[in-house]
């Protein structure tokens, strides 16, 4: 059961990051700005680093979820809301 759940909370992560990446591409916007600006990790190559763990482990196979406050603040700064982020990627999944 609990593998389950962590199954879930990484697909939703991984349609999330997707659908970030697509809007920004879509909007015309820097998404190393906007990912730096939420996570405001030490500069914005780490911040980016760690984004992209989100959807893709590392080599090492390290990978990161989002938290709750990361995800609005990312669907903020696509003047969204997390609902409409998670429906876009869900309605323009490519998989």
């Amino acid at each position: 059961m609990v593998s389950i759940g962590l199954e879930a909370t990484m697909s939703i992560d991984t349609i999330f990051a997707s659908a970030v990446e697509a809007i920004a591409r879509e909007q015309g916007k820097e998404l190393k700005g906007i990912v730096h600006d939420v996570m405001d990790l030490s500069t914005p190559d780490v911040s980016i680093r760690e984004w992209r763990r989100v959807s893709r482990p590392d080599k090492n196979g390290r990978s990161r979820t989002l938290t709750l406050r990361e995800g609005y603040e990312l669907a903020r700064a696509l003047g969204m809301t997390v609902d409409d982020v998670v429906a876009y990627g869900v309605t323009h999944d490519k998989k």
